[in-house]
């Protein structure tokens, strides 16, 4: 009795099959291609998340201090403030103001403006500032 895997190496090499010689369609090595992209930028998307900061000290001398910033999600600013900080955002005790689909400070109806930082005794300032900037005000050191 012959196998049946043996039958089918047999009838391959009778037709002449030769593994080698297998083409990849252009279209497979594209769509192999664009995985291997996505897959990349995935990867160096979670990477920055995860990546100590070279403002992590910053960040949690501001939130051990007190302090917060009172942000909404559809602000360039705030954004901008983020890219900022980078991941050390992460330690940052961050407020948001505006519910979903709104465009005010819906939840936070004492802010004006965005970004607003707090300090620990309430004390409060406007705007997009750099990490030195934010030191000082806090009483952080860089």
């Amino acid at each position: 009795m012959i196998l049946p895997q043996y039958s089918l190496l047999v009838n391959r090499a009778r037709r002449g099959y030769d593994r080698a010689n297998m083409k990849i369609s252009t279209t497979t090595k594209l769509i192999l291609l664009a995985f291997v992209i996505f897959g990349g930028l995935i990867a160096a998307a979670l990477l920055k998340n995860t990546l100590p900061s070279q403002y992590d000290d910053l960040a949690m001398c501001i939130s051990d201090s007190g302090g917060k910033m009172y942000a909404a999600y559809w602000c360039t600013a705030c954004g901008q403030q983020e890219e900022l900080l980078g991941s050390a955002m992460k330690h940052i005790d961050r407020v948001e103001c505006s519910s979903p689909g709104s465009s005010s400070f819906d939840l936070c109806p004492d802010i004006e403006s965005t970004p607003t930082w707090e300090r620990g005794d309430g004390s409060r300032f406007t705007g997009v500032r750099p990490p030195e900037s934010l030191a000082e005000e806090f009483g952080c050191s860089l």
